[in-house]
């Protein structure tokens, strides 16, 4: 599998960051019909809230850390920081103020009032700018708002970064024919394996959750008596 983990360690760190906030959680005992639904419509026994890290002083002031670092290292001529609506904002604004950037964030729909924009925050147009957010599946919401700055500012994506990112392959179709840096603090190996040490999931149940991953569309659960 394609990764987007900046660095092992802060890979692993992060996901036990998820785990000991309930972030992630795993709960294969809960009967089919009460599984936890995702965004996407599929129905599966873990789900993954990044806001839930704001719990924890450390656990948020750590991943900015990373996120700042990442973007220091990765994107030194950044313009403008972006921040995604509505869980990305408050990860993009520490960014923003942390390098004395503007900042902006853009709507998952217009405004029926007003300049009826969903870029919020009025940017420089031309500006090159990345984009913050929690978590990373389809790509589709990143995607829309890469789209959006473009139409509406002539903003350059350079790109993102994000707490979680699942590296699915409709990700990749969606942004390799793009010039994109796309970098994440943690990703699903290193929440198997950290699940695993914490005594979350099972091998089997790891097993389970990688093949489930691969293609989540299709995966077929076996029997879990």
């Amino acid at each position: 599998m394609r990764s987007t983990v900046w660095n092992d360690e802060i890979g692993e760190n992060t996901a036990r960051r998820l785990f000991e906030t309930e972030s992630y959680l795993v709960d294969f005992g809960r009967p089919r019909d009460q599984w936890y639904e995702w965004k996407s419509g599929i129905r599966a026994p873990c789900y993954c809230n990044c806001r839930y890290l704001n719990r924890s002083y450390q656990a948020y002031e750590e991943s900015t850390a990373y996120f700042e670092t990442i973007a220091r290292l990765k994107f030194p001529d950044v313009d403008l920081i972006v921040g995604l609506a509505s869980a990305g904002v408050s990860w993009a604004a520490r960014i923003a103020a942390r390098f004395r950037l503007p900042l902006s964030f853009v709507r998952t729909t217009k405004k029926s009032y007003g300049v009826g924009e969903l870029v919020e925050g009025q940017p420089e147009r031309g500006a090159k700018a990345v984009i913050i957010d929690d978590l990373c599946g389809s790509g589709g919401t990143i995607n829309s708002a890469i789209n959006a700055m473009r139409n509406e500012f002539d903003i350059q994506t350079v790109g993102f970064i994000t707490i979680t990112n699942w590296c699915f392959e409709h990700m990749w179709d969606q942004f390799d024919g793009l010039d994109l840096s796309i970098h994440s603090l943690t990703s699903y190996p290193q929440i198997l394996k950290v699940g695993q040490e914490l005594g979350k999931i099972t091998t089997k149940q790891a097993e389970m959750l990688g093949d489930f991953y691969r293609s989540p569309k299709h995966y077929t659960w076996p029997d879990l008596e």
